[in-house]
């Protein structure tokens, strides 16, 4: 326990120290935002940050406020409203099940009622002794199922507004599964179709591949049009990646400037055709910014590309894909690199080693 207490401590130092450096206020937003950084299990957040920096070291209270936002205050948000929702649907569907079982026995009951409605009176003509108490029960009865009527119009009232409820409820739940800025899938719902496809394929023996993207030079562009025209940038590429995404395919926001796709039922092959579309297609937009119609250049991605193993994990999965992402990166930028190629390149570039120390 006292460890615990001691790291705490130095990384609570380590956050203080880094906000003077920087320059900026020690307020409770900014010290749970750098603690956050220094602790390091927020890998996007520490590169927003890097990207963020100017060339002094710099970065502005406002930059940190968005990133408080996104990071801190939008996350917890969106875990507490999946946890809630997913505790309501749950009560409304066991309340839901209930209805229909009570609904169902309602009209059952209706049917015997008036059956015995009926055999009661044929039993007066025959018996009239018994006629004034059997029509006491019939009286009886008579009451019942009007009540029951009432009780099943309520009941299919209430049906009708769980079935309401039920549908807003999956809308929410889907607005907190998407990225603020670009409207696509966010890092949580990323992570949550990852592990499902993964356990799919591995039962089902399918292929599945994953392609993790990152926009080219982006801090540059970012320190020379701003962090507004950077987020316009990202709005677009998420547009594009998103209108060449199609069926049962995930796109999503992973971090950053960096895209994820995860392609259920597809071979690297296929995904790698898929990918350079996409490169492509980035690369054909011409960029002009928004208030003065200034020419903002071209944009383009580098792209990596791993298939699923059944040893794989989740984490290792990602890891492999990244690694062909920055292999595309130092070969150049602006390509997609399967590990086949990342593999090559190597191998390629070992044997100029080779021939230059032969020279």
């Amino acid at each position: 326990m006292a460890r615990k207490a001691s790291s705490t401590h130095r990384i609570g130092e380590m956050a203080l120290g880094a906000l003077k450096q920087i320059g900026l206020s020690a307020t409770p937003q900014n010290y749970e935002l750098w603690y956050e950084h220094v602790e390091g299990r927020t890998p996007d957040l520490s590169r927003d940050i890097q990207s963020a920096l100017d060339e002094n070291g710099k970065i502005n209270q406002s930059t940190v406020d968005k990133l408080y936002k996104d990071y801190i205050q939008h996350a917890d948000l969106s875990k507490n409203v999946i946890d809630l929702m997913t505790r309501f649907e749950s009560e409304v569907t066991d309340l839901y099940d209930v209805i229909e079982k009570t609904g169902e026995n309602t009209i059952d009951h209706n049917e015997k009622l008036t059956d015995l409605s009926g055999q009661l009176r044929q039993s007066t003509e025959e018996f009239p002794a018994v006629g004034a108490l059997l029509e006491g029960v019939m009286s009886v009865a008579q009451n019942m199922r009007a009540q029951n009527e009432q009780l099943e119009s309520r009941l299919a009232e209430s049906t009708s507004e769980i079935n309401s409820l039920r549908v807003s409820v999956e809308n929410i739940q889907a607005e907190a599964m998407k990225d603020a800025l670009t409207g696509v899938a966010n890092r949580a719902k990323f992570d949550q179709f990852l592990e499902e496809h993964m356990a799919a394929a591995k039962e089902e023996g399918q292929e599945l591949a994953l392609v993790i993207s990152d926009i080219d030079h982006f801090k540059s562009f970012n320190d020379k049009w701003g962090h507004t025209t950077g987020d316009q940038v990202l709005r677009l590429v998420a547009e594009v990646m998103n209108s060449n995404v199609k069926g049962k395919d995930l796109l999503a926001r992973y971090g950053g400037e960096e895209f994820a796709i995860v392609l259920p039922d597809t071979s690297v092959e296929n995904a790698q055709l898929l990918a350079n579309k996409i490169r492509q297609a980035v690369e054909s937009r011409r960029l002009k910014k928004r208030r003065t119609d200034e020419s903002l250049g071209t944009v383009t991605m580098s792209m990596g590309i791993a298939g699923f193993t059944d040893e794989d994990s989740a984490e290792g999965f990602i890891e492999r894909a990244d690694a062909c992402l920055y292999a595309a990166k130092n070969a150049g930028r602006n390509r997609v690199f399967t590990e086949a190629d990342t593999q090559a390149n190597a191998q390629e570039n070992s044997d100029e080693e080779k021939q230059a120390g032969a020279a």
